[in-house]
């Protein structure tokens, strides 16, 4: 892993190629430290991955020859650039398909890579496009119970028990997900469709809100609900006619008529206006 620190990956991304150091799946280090080298990380990160040209898998050791290592290589590069040198302890990650060394007791899983037990396996690349976060009880496919191993060599017996532990543990975390997202029972769903008909979800990245709508109706579910919304609006439609001819009713009967009796008095005034402007 990260060969790139033994090759010309490494003389193109930093002035010390010498002092790369293989250590890009934990990093133990100060938080004072961190804050001064997290801009570092982030620059060598970003440089590394817009260098598509070197993506190749002989260079990078990155078998998608994508780029999805790059933050590892950002901090091994910027680590170098400052001649930072590392204690490597292997006593504190292992990968799920490694033999463990006897009496350790391993911080941390880092299921990278693709891992066997038998004729069962698991890959997280396999799983970009399975939103098994949003859906109520979607699970990993289950590994082989222990029971069933049989290895005479106890060390492939010890790799094999530790992927199984990986993958249980992951199903575990969905399902303590699940609950806390208070799914209703697995038995009133059908599959592993989501029982919410409406979901908002926030896009980390543009910050907008994308509304997703989900329809399990049954087709007669949808029609009778198509036809309660036309009789609705029928009847908002003729009350909003009821409503302006009863305006227009009150306004006219406000109104006196007038006739001739009205004409003849206003003539009668206007001569009442004469005879008294005459008489000035």
């Amino acid at each position: 892993y990260l060969i790139g620190c033994e090759n010309e990956l490494a003389k193109l991304h930093t002035r010390h190629p010498d002092a790369c150091d293989k250590v890009g799946g934990v990093i133990i280090m100060h938080i004072d430290d961190l804050r001064q080298f997290a801009m570092l990380w982030l620059h060598k990160t970003e440089e590394v991955r817009a260098d598509k040209a070197h993506y190749a898998t002989n260079l990078t050791g990155d078998i998608y020859e994508s780029g999805w290592i790059s933050e590892m290589y950002g901090y091994s590069f910027g680590a170098a650039e400052l001649e930072l040198r590392h204690i490597i302890n292997g006593e504190i990650l292992i990968y799920p398909g490694y033999v463990p060394e006897p009496g350790v007791k391993y911080r941390v899983f880092h299921y990278g890579l693709e891992f066997k037990v038998g004729n069962w396996s698991f890959d997280k690349a396999n799983w970009r496009e399975v939103d098994v976060v949003n859906t109520c009880w979607a699970e990993f496919p289950a590994p082989p119970d222990p029971s069933t191993l049989h290895h005479t060599d106890e060390n492939l017996l010890k790799r094999d028990l530790l992927s199984i532990e990986c993958a249980k543990t992951l199903d575990e975390a969905l399902r303590l997900h699940h609950v806390r997202r208070k799914c209703p029972p697995p038995g009133t769903l059908k599959g592993l469709v989501d029982s919410k008909e409406t979901e908002t979800t926030v896009s980390r990245k543009f910050g907008q809100i994308e509304r997703t709508f989900a329809f399990n109706k049954s087709p007669s579910e949808s029609f009778s609900t198509w036809k309660l919304w036309l009789v609705a609006m029928w009847i908002f439609v003729g009350l909003g006619l009821l409503t302006v001819a009863s305006v227009l009713f009150s306004g006219r009967k406000g109104k006196k008529p007038k006739g001739k009796g009205y004409r003849s008095k206003r003539r009668s005034s206007y001569g009442d206006d004469r005879y008294v402007r005459g008489s000035d």
